[in-house]
């Protein structure tokens, strides 16, 4: 029934972004032609953006209690960064359809081919992304029952709790750390609190798995077209028309010469619109997964422990994924220029070499995904946020 189901999302019209762009529908974050479906959506988002406001009015008045505090820390900072991604991404919404209609043209021509090995580098990588976007999307949804489910957990696997949540010493249990306009610890307001936090928990689940499996699959395509092109570099020269022909050769090397330039150009304007999220994020980062691993030690049972433990797998894995892909691009970018090297250059004449050099000279442009103006997302940041996450950590145990 779930491969039916995702099998479904399949779209000839768009081979490799079909599911991704499903779910961005979907949710929203890629608005409807008519204008009531917009303001509909748009007054979603942005009521989400309110509800985050008053996690932090709750944060001000539970300040002096450090366990509250990291409670509300762990889930707000995460908050913050969801409702940025939804938010920058219906502000940029003609910036974003641009790249996946980049993406969808470029990836459609590349599948004209009949070559052996660009159609091994097209399945590798389109099975990829399919494989990472369901095991993420599994993940998003088993850490949403794992957030909604926690107060029902903590309720039912402690008789401590339940004896001092009935004689009144412990407040009712929810989702979310959060002020709302009524008395949200005794009915109706307990009730309405918790259906108001389950479908805010949805939301946000859903936003974070249609954005980031995007940014996923978007990585992923740029370091497949980058290995595409390498391999088209490493061929120019083994057909006959082109080899004897200097026309037909100077094609050839303009056409290369043009997918790099728009490859450069649709890469930037996808950093432009991602590292103002990844700068909040990688802000954030550290003390969120500081929390968790705070609260994972200070657990009182197991179920506590599994439940704080799949979060913090949760924010580790997100943060892994974004460096991890775009570390992959920065690789493919430095190796694409040794294409040209790996053909058949030496067959050529003396004016076929020049070109052979101007077209290695462009190809040692790169472009390098970033986090704000101050790092690059690579695997070496990745594991700079541990390291301060850890100190933080550290530091709080003392």
């Amino acid at each position: 029934m779930i491969i039916k189901f995702l099998q479904s999302l399949e779209d000839p019209k768009k081979p490799l972004f079909g599911p991704n762009y499903w779910m961005l529908k979907k949710i929203g974050l890629i608005l409807p032609e008519s204008k009531l479906g917009k303001y509909f959506y748009i007054f979603i988002h942005e009521l989400v953006s309110f509800f985050v406001f008053t996690q932090y009015m709750e944060l001000y008045i539970i300040r002096s209690d450090l366990d509250l505090v990291l409670t509300n820390l762990k889930i707000s900072m995460l908050s913050v960064v969801c409702i940025m991604k939804s938010n920058t991404f219906v502000f940029w919404q003609n910036t974003w359809k641009e790249i996946i209609d980049y993406l969808t043209e470029a990836d459609k021509y590349e599948r004209k081919t009949n070559d052996v090995t660009r159609k091994a580098i097209l399945e590798k990588y389109t099975k990829y992304c399919r494989q990472m976007t369901r095991y993420y999307w599994m993940l998003v949804f088993t850490t949403f029952w794992t957030t909604s489910g926690t107060p029902l957990m903590r309720y039912t696997t402690s008789a401590l709790y339940r004896e001092h949540l009935s004689n009144g010493t412990e407040l009712f249990p929810h989702i979310f750390s959060s002020w709302m306009p009524f008395d949200k610890y005794h009915s109706p307001g307990s009730w309405i609190t918790v259906v108001w936090h389950v479908l805010l928990c949805a939301y946000g689940a859903t936003i974070m798995a249609a954005y980031d499996t995007s940014i996923m699959v978007i990585m992923v395509f740029f370091g497949g077209k980058l290995e595409l092109l390498r391999e088209r570099c490493k061929q120019m020269l083994n057909m006959p028309e082109v080899e004897e022909n200097t026309e037909a050769f100077e094609e050839k090397i303009r056409e290369l010469h043009q997918t790099h330039v728009l490859i450069l150009r649709y890469s930037r304007m996808f950093n432009s619109v991602l590292s103002p999220v990844m700068f909040i994020y990688i802000v954030m980062c550290s003390l969120m997964l500081c929390a968790s691993a705070y609260q994972l030690t200070s657990a009182q049972n197991a179920a506590q422990k599994l439940l704080m433990a799949e979060y913090l797998i949760f924010g580790v894995a997100q943060l892994f994924i974004f460096c991890w892909h775009s570390n992959d691009v920065l690789i493919k970018n430095e190796n694409v220029m040794i294409g040209p090297y790996e053909s058949q250059w030496w067959r050529a004449n003396l004016r076929q070499r020049k070109s052979v050099l101007l077209l290695a000279g462009q190809l040692r442009i790169r472009q390098v995904f970033t986090a704000g103006p101050f790092t690059n997302l690579t695997l070496s940041t990745f594991i700079t946020i541990l390291k301060g996450a850890y100190s933080y950590y550290t530091l709080l145990r003392k």
